[in-house]
């Protein structure tokens, strides 16, 4: 079996195809410039729930992820999202430069450690930031990524990394938290 790239984990051809869909998914709506990289621990489980899927009915999505998804629109300061249009709320997201990602690529499976899982892949994902995104600020979403703040203050992201209170922001996100830190932050 080969061993995801994403996860770290060996695994079928089907879990393969599933990340790939996922990374096509997010790569259409990535910025050119990166703003603001948004660093959450792991996708959802349900394919429904991932942000980057448009959904024609948004009931497709759990209320969790509905609400998740909004709070990123008001971060990224995207006004209220009608019930038809995720597709123009994301592509505004991009245009204001906002992107995010999962430290670890793919969905845990029920009763894993994510905080471990983002552990053992955080110089991954410090590659990936290094080389690939490049972004103005990193803010880093829900506990499990508390692992990612010593690698990054301990490199040039310093700087860049947007907390709260010296700790990741939390999930179910307060939008206003995050706004206004990276306000503070763009002042600095």
């Amino acid at each position: 079996m080969p061993v995801c790239d994403g996860c770290g984990a060996q695994v079928d051809d089907a879990h393969i195809r599933r990340r790939i869909e996922r990374l096509e998914l997010a790569t259409r709506f990535r910025p050119v410039h990166i703003s603001v990289l948004l660093v959450d621990a792991s996708p959802p489980q349900r394919p429904e729930d991932y942000f980057y899927r448009v959904s024609p009915d948004r009931s497709d999505r759990s209320s969790a992820s509905r609400a998740y998804f909004e709070a990123l629109m008001q971060i990224a300061g995207v006004s209220s999202i009608a019930p038809s249009s995720e597709e123009s709320a994301l592509a505004e997201f991009q245009r204001r430069g906002f992107f995010l990602i999962g430290a670890v690529e793919c969905p845990l499976g029920a009763g894993a450690d994510l905080q471990d899982a983002v552990e053992r892949t955080a110089l991954t994902t410090l590659r990936r930031v290094n080389v690939s995104y490049k972004p103005k600020s990193i803010a880093l979403l829900s506990a499990e990524t508390q692992p990612l703040i010593a690698v990054f203050q301990q490199t040039d992201w310093s700087s860049r990394l947007v907390l709260d209170n010296g700790k990741p922001f939390d999930v179910p996100l307060s939008p206003d938290r995050l706004v206004r830190a990276l306000a503070q932050k763009g002042k600095d």
